[in-house]
């Protein structure tokens, strides 16, 4: 017979936690992009072109050329050329740099000089600018001689003949008469 007091055996292995029913298997989650099961993988991206670049750096190329085109043509002829302004000066009775002729008895400066020579080294024809710097090279050397040595100056009369006929004839090729034999 059996006690109604008496407990069932007790199971040698209790869990501890409670239990959870089990998991069902699930696939895993596939992402979209890898395609799922069965399909074909996907195309890779293409490749990026490089057309964008080359137009950009052709573009640049472009506009570079354009500018160097429009910077010679300003130089060549728009702006007017140093030579022939001092040319047009020395017409008109100015300095060479285009101001106000003084007394005349003024001694230049090394300053002045060099500006003046810089004006016919800068120019773009090749015999003002020979003839040019040439005469104001001797006019400079005239000018800087000894008070005691006057006579000296003759020694410079023959090259500063050729170089006063050299740079009227330059002038003259560009469109500028120059009279250097006139006083004033």
């Amino acid at each position: 017979m059996t006690d109604p007091n008496q407990q069932p055996p007790q199971t040698p292995y209790q869990p501890s936690a409670p239990v959870h029913p089990p998991q069902q298997y699930l696939p895993a989650q596939q992402d979209p992009a890898l395609g799922y099961p069965g399909q074909q993988p996907p195309a890779p991206p293409p490749a990026a072109s490089s057309k964008p670049l080359l137009f950009a750096v052709g573009g640049f190329l472009a506009v570079l050329a354009l500018l160097a085109g429009g910077y010679a043509v300003y130089d060549g002829f728009i702006k007017e050329d140093s030579g022939v302004a001092a040319c047009k000066a020395m017409r008109d009775g100015k300095e060479i740099d285009g101001t106000a002729r003084g007394s005349g008895d003024d001694k230049p400066t090394e300053a002045e000089y060099r500006k003046v020579r810089e004006q016919f080294e800068d120019s773009r024809h090749e015999k003002i600018r020979e003839h040019g710097t040439a005469l104001i090279d001797i006019a400079w050397q005239v000018s800087n001689l000894p008070e005691e040595q006057e006579m000296g100056a003759l020694a410079f009369m023959g090259p500063l003949t050729t170089h006063m006929s050299g740079l009227q004839t330059a002038c003259a090729d560009q469109g500028v008469i120059v009279d250097l034999n006139r006083g004033r």
